[in-house]
């Protein structure tokens, strides 16, 4: 055989570390996962804990709103209030747009706040805008699918929701 066409190998040792290295890159790929699985719960909670805090925060603004203009909050029909971060964005119930000292200055997080009667009645929250169609209520074992659907983003796509009447219900 000519030299030019000898088959060159790879050395051993290089082979074994790419080998050790892809297997290290799977073991630690599936501990997130399995760390990301284990607090579904607590993450499911803190979402579901962030829209109570949203409720309260922008009722605590429309209340001090209506109290400087000398006015009631209007009862008439249901009112959405929307904003992310700081942000409130201007509606029918609060028509200048402006900022809540009283919520978190994440401004990845996407809140909505529904009045009804004159008071709060529910929440949502989620790192990314909340559509019109998602404004409903959320039992526990659909925020559990949401998240099953894709693990490893954690809590990204989960609606956090918090309903006036029934409170937050934690489950750790």
């Amino acid at each position: 055989m000519e030299e030019g066409q000898k088959k060159k190998k790879f050395p051993k040792g290089l082979v074994i570390a790419a080998v050790i290295l892809i297997l290290f890159a799977f073991g630690c790929e599936f501990m997130s996962y399995c760390f990301n699985k284990y607090f579904l719960g607590y993450r499911i909670d803190e979402k579901n804990a962030k829209a109570e805090y949203c409720m309260k925060a922008v009722n605590t603004v429309v209340i001090e709103t209506y109290e400087k203009k000398g006015e009631q909050i209007p009862k008439d029909k249901e009112y959405i209030v929307r904003g992310n971060g700081r942000n409130i964005e201007a509606c029918e119930l609060v028509t200048e747009s402006g900022r809540c000292d009283y919520l978190s200055d994440r401004k990845k997080l996407y809140w909505v706040v529904k009045f009804r009667d004159g008071a709060p009645c529910e929440a949502w929250t989620c790192y990314r805008p909340i559509k019109d169609e998602e404004l409903r209520y959320y039992s526990r074992d659909e925020q559990v699918e949401m998240y099953n659907k894709n693990v490893m983003k954690h809590t990204k796509n989960v609606v956090g929701y918090c309903n006036a009447k029934e409170g937050v219900n934690y489950f750790h």
